[in-house]
């Protein structure tokens, strides 16, 4: 069973792919969202979002909500603003911004192969949102966007090969090339029958993947796999790179309604002395925490410097933080739904953490420090689970920009 394969990829037309290509809806504001659907038709935001803004005369999230977004899928083949680029395809993917570069494989993974553990998780899911996420699945008959999955480049037998071959295919001028508004640089390989059927021979070997992004989107995938038993073997869209290549950050906890004064901060911290290390910090100049085990709790007036005792490959620092503050403070039980807990991706540096609250007193951020590789496959090694948000992990892909017929 060749359980990474090629498979017959739709894109954007080289001329439209930079006004096709968009990010997670929930990323836009309302004004962005209005301005994209009122002034670029070409946005595949148009066929996530089919009722526009306003009133919508069909519910989303139900069957004929997502029959809308088949249609307008439809609409954008047939105008052919959307197209196939041949059958048993790869593509090879780059992603550039300032500070970072990816490089990796636009594939289809077997749902047997996820089945038997080749693609190892370490993220919890919902059930209610893998179910949604499976009609959705099941109703437009496509996905838009891929699982983010990682290998060890440094343990896998044909990784050298494997970015040897990418280096001569991406020496070629790209298919598509183009930088977004927010500086990131798109740049596209669609490889041929032949050239598809060698990488995907020898990415075969790359056996463990892990999981970095996309979770629900797996289970969601499974569950409509099994409403269509019937069916041949289906596959997942899966972009795949080397695991030094992903940019981790630290996923940040932001608690609301505190208003604690700094020595009530003080007092608690005291009592926690057996299992969480603190001192205060001066903030001007103050970095990010510089490794695991190490958070910055800030709040309006001061911040201080967490050092976390019991930090380790098996305990991550959401977890500690979560048992003994959230949980044993405050009495937070479900650090996912309860509405006094915010999270914070980590793109935000420690002045803009403190200027948040500077213009929102009576909270306070937890800033974290990034989790590890090591942590997340040791994790996923023996069938465990992150806390929620444990990390925001990049690159980040937009949508429309690789299409699976499933």
């Amino acid at each position: 069973m060749n359980w990474i394969r090629p498979f017959n990829l739709i894109a954007p037309a080289a001329d439209k792919s930079h006004l096709v290509a968009s990010r997670s809806y929930l990323t836009y504001s309302k004004a962005e969202l209005r301005d994209k659907l009122e002034r670029n038709p070409y946005s595949y935001l148009h066929v996530i979002n089919p009722t526009g803004l306003g009133s919508q005369a069909v519910k989303r999230g139900t069957v004929p909500f997502f029959e809308q977004v088949k249609q307008r899928y439809l609409e954008f083949r047939e105008r052919e603003w959307l197209q196939p680029q041949g059958e048993n395809r790869l593509a090879i993917y780059r992603q550039t911004t300032v500070e970072h570069t990816c490089t990796g494989i636009v594939a289809g993974l077997s749902i047997q192969g996820i089945h038997s553990g080749k693609l190892k998780l370490h993220e919890q899911t919902l059930k209610r949102r893998e179910q949604l996420f499976a009609k959705y699945l099941n109703t437009v008959s496509c996905n838009a966007e891929p699982v983010l999955c990682a290998y060890d480049d440094g343990a896998a037998p044909s990784a050298d090969a494997i970015q040897q071959r990418m280096h001569h295919i991406t020496a070629n001028r790209p298919d598509m090339d183009f930088t977004t508004t927010d500086q990131i640089r798109h740049s596209i390989w669609v490889l041929s029958a032949a050239d598809s059927k060698e990488l995907a021979t020898e990415a075969q070997a790359l056996t463990p993947l892990y999981l970095a992004d996309g979770h629900h989107r797996v289970a969601s995938s499974l569950a409509c796999n099994d409403m269509n038993a019937d069916q041949p073997d289906g596959a997942l869209m899966a972009y795949i790179i080397p695991e030094s290549q992903l940019l981790i950050r630290g996923y940040h906890r932001e608690l609301k309604d505190v208003h604690w004064t700094t020595n009530q901060w003080e007092n608690t911290l005291d009592k926690l002395h057996h299992h969480i290390a603190s001192e205060r910090v001066e903030r001007s100049g103050l970095a990010a925490p510089d490794q695991e085990g190490i958070i910055h709790l800030h709040t309006d007036e001061c911040t201080w410097r967490l050092t976390l005792k019991e930090s380790s490959i098996d305990r991550v620092d959401a977890e500690i933080l979560q048992t003994h503050i959230f949980q044993g403070v405050f009495g937070i039980e479900d650090a996912r739904n309860d509405p006094k807990l915010h999270y914070i991706p980590g793109t935000l540096s420690s002045e803009e953490l403190i200027h948040r609250l500077t213009s929102q007193p009576g909270r306070a951020i937890f800033e974290m420090h990034p989790i590890s590789t090591r942590q997340i496959k040791a994790t996923a090694d023996r069938g465990g689970f992150l806390p929620p948000k444990s990390s925001w992990i990049e690159p980040k892909l937009r949508s429309g920009l690789f299409i699976h017929e499933i």
